[in-house]
């Protein structure tokens, strides 16, 4: 059991110690060696090594050991709940806002608010990060977001083979008609693709609804009453979105697979050339286009402007600065609360930041006019990778999918193709992009245990959805869909987030 037992004292002396009086910074004070447990998902596309350059570099400066366990992704939410479920959490553990919400009230979590006054670089970012407000409960923060500098702007966005429209004579798409016109095109010439692919239906769905006016399941929408949260799915605005998409599917425009393709086999679907559209992280075409570059070197996939939809106007979703629905929180039952404290609000400062997203200095890194950069060696190493940005920092233990809780996104901006800062501008100042928030406004208890119980009627009716895509369920259903839905709670339910973000914002 990970109480007492999981946070493991060594004696020792000379390590460097976080001193509170100074504001954290490192301080070359003997104190005892200390080792904490961290449990994370291990991603796929960046292998998270339990023996670093980082970490033996955090434990060189803070005297802190930190043995992480990798849990693969694809069982990542099964372990995680089985710990909290029984109280069996390891000393850190990175968690989402729905498990936060879930768990706090079972004492496991440390209200890490109640050390605010010693955490001046953690204040100083949150400050630079109004959401994390969203993540108090009852008033008090329970864990510590994942939060960015030098931030690259990405978003779900459309992504087209521009290529292949250059050589049929085809028009970049404008609208969500002129998409279906084109992917129609495309298919007829070449009969054995699937034009459009996705990675399951929340990969996309969203996005594409919130695009042509609507909203699948809760969402915010900020052309509603100045800002508002609505549950899109029983309003009639979404018929149009099912139709559409149904249509698509019928015709075999849309993979027949969308809501079963792993991250793997549709990426695999784009880089072969076998897919050529598709609505989601911008980013990932990077790595397509790398890839299918060696053989055909015409190969573009590229970003286009957000589609007009039936009402003429432009709807795309940015992502927000920061990946704050990733929560790392602290056991309750840690035996030197304030040693954690400590090291976290390091970690968000310039030194610590510097460490966890380039390594050691002088091994790893060099500093170029005061800007840290990856040594040429490393660069040179990996610089033809498939995914040289991610390979470097799996080698290193660096960054977003390692252990960093203030991502820095300059050494994308070192290994990656200028298409990705192109791509960031182009998305910051297209007329129809909204930042949309990550995070639900913070709930009261009572609050939350009414969404559980709303929730739980919602959710077998939602995933009437992909029946209405595919074809399984008419669309002549679609009324009767709508109103079970509302007669389950909706109305309740948006009251609620639309009563607690007024909260929020106050």
């Amino acid at each position: 059991m990970f109480r007492l037992s999981s946070l493991i004292i060594k004696l020792g002396v000379g390590a460097a110690l976080l001193s509170l009086a100074s504001g954290c910074e490192m301080k070359a004070q003997p104190t005892e060696p200390v080792t904490l447990k961290l449990m994370r998902s291990d991603h796929p596309a960046q292998a998270l090594r339990t023996d670093s350059v980082v970490l033996r570099e955090i434990e060189t400066r803070t005297g802190i050991k930190l043995e992480i366990e990798p849990i693969p992704l694809s069982s990542y939410t099964d372990k995680k709940r089985a710990l909290l479920t029984t109280d069996h959490m390891p000393d850190i553990l990175l968690i989402n806002p729905n498990e936060l919400s879930e768990f706090v009230r079972s004492g496991q979590f440390l209200p890490i608010s109640d050390y605010m006054e010693q955490m001046p670089h953690f204040r100083s970012v949150a400050a630079d990060h109004p959401q994390i407000q969203r993540l108090y409960v009852d008033g008090k923060l329970y864990g510590f977001p994942v939060t960015a500098q030098h931030f690259i702007q990405g978003g779900r966005a459309p992504m087209i083979r521009t290529d292949l429209l250059r050589k049929l004579g085809l028009a970049v798409p404008e609208s969500f008609e002129e998409l279906y016109a084109v992917l129609s095109k495309l298919k007829m010439i070449y009969p054995d693709s699937v034009p459009w692919t996705a990675r399951g239906l929340s990969s996309f769905f969203g996005a594409v609804a919130f695009g042509m006016g609507s909203g699948f399941g809760m969402y915010f929408d900020p052309d509603i009453r100045g800002g508002s949260y609505v549950y899109g799915s029983n309003k009639p605005a979404f018929k149009p979105v099912l139709e559409y998409m149904n249509r698509l599917y019928r015709e075999g425009l849309l993979d027949p697979d969308f809501d079963v393709n792993t991250q793997q086999i549709w990426s695999d679907k784009l880089s072969r050339g076998q897919s050529f559209f598709y609505y989601d992280n911008n980013t990932f075409a990077l790595n397509f286009n790398e890839t299918l570059k060696r053989s055909n070197p015409d190969y573009k996939l590229e970003l286009i402007p957000y589609f007009s939809n039936d009402g003429g106007t432009k709807r795309g979703s940015l992502y927000p600065k920061g990946w704050l629905t990733d929560i790392y929180v602290i056991s309750s039952h840690v035996k030197d609360p304030t040693r954690v404290i400590q090291l976290f609000d390091w970690l968000y400062s310039p030194e610590g930041a510097e460490i966890s997203n380039f390594g050691k200095l002088g091994e790893t890194y060099e500093l170029v006019n005061g800007e840290p950069r990856f040594v040429d060696s490393l660069v040179q190493k990996y610089k033809h990778s498939a995914d040289p940005v991610r390979m470097l920092l799996s080698e290193i233990g660096a960054g977003l999918l390692a252990i960093s809780p203030h991502v820095d996104d300059r050494p994308s901006r070192q290994l990656s193709n200028p298409d990705l800062f192109r791509w960031s501008e182009q998305l910051k100042n297209d007329p129809g992009a909204y930042v949309i928030p990550s995070l639900a406004p913070a709930f009261t208890k009572e609050e939350r245990e009414r969404l559980t119980e709303i929730s739980s009627k919602i959710a077998p009716i939602e995933q009437e959805v992909l029946k209405f895509i595919i074809g399984a369920k008419p669309l002549r259903e679609f009324e009767e869909f709508a109103e079970r839905l509302t007669l389950s709670g909706v109305p309740e339910m948006e009251s609620i987030y639309n009563n607690a973000m007024a909260r929020t914002v106050k």
